[in-house]
């Protein structure tokens, strides 16, 4: 069976931004966000190693976070709370301020899994490249017309019903035909960051 690698999205920014302290306020530059937090350009250094600050992102609101790491200006800041927290706030942020690809409805996941797309008589091996609770991205074994109604299958999952909605050479963007809940349903655990919100 296949590793499953979930690589954290992080989207391009490049903002103001404001880190408050119990010292002060410092101006900052947002560089890059992700669910686990932010990497900004500070403006000046900061005057002491603060066991939390608040990140100030406009038009959103303020994050509490804690700095995991310095290299000259850059500082990889961690936001605080649970899992859960963590990926709400981070739809939240990407509704405001998130680029093309982070706008989408549902978080994708990258991954790399094998498996099989199917349609009428016929089917073809894949490799599953993306996946969230709307649709997936798959690399076809060749390249070959695809269009129409599909099932995507996987070893770590049973068939999900789908529909064609661009391909490039071999890769095909699918969209599921399925509820997210029912899709979360599908998918159990294979990918735990990946839920269906209330």
């Amino acid at each position: 069976m296949a590793e499953a690698s979930i690589i954290e999205q992080r989207i391009a920014v490049e903002q103001p931004g404001k880190l408050q302290s119990p010292d002060g306020v410092l101006d900052c530059e947002i560089v890059t966000l992700s669910r686990r937090g932010a990497q900004v350009r500070l403006s000046e250094p900061l005057a002491a190693e603060p066991r939390e600050l608040f990140l100030s992102i406009s038009g959103f609101g303020q994050l509490a976070c804690r700095v995991m790491s310095r290299d000259g200006d850059t500082a990889e800041l961690r936001f605080l709370g649970d899992p859960e927290t963590q990926d709400a706030v981070f739809q939240e942020i990407l509704a405001h301020v998130g680029d093309e690809e982070g706008r989408r409805r549902y978080l994708r996941r990258s991954v790399l899994w094998p498996g099989t797309l199917k349609w009428g008589k016929g089917q073809m091996d894949c490799t599953i490249l993306n996946m969230s609770l709307g649709g997936a991205k798959v690399a076809l074994s060749q390249e070959r017309a695809c269009s129409g109604g599909v099932t995507l299958y996987g070893d770590r999952f049973e068939g999900l019903p789908a529909t064609v909605v661009w391909q490039r050479g071999r890769v095909v963007g699918l969209q599921f035909k399925q509820a997210p809940g029912e899709v979360a349903r599908v998918l159990g655990n294979v990918l735990p960051a990946i839920r269906v919100s209330a």
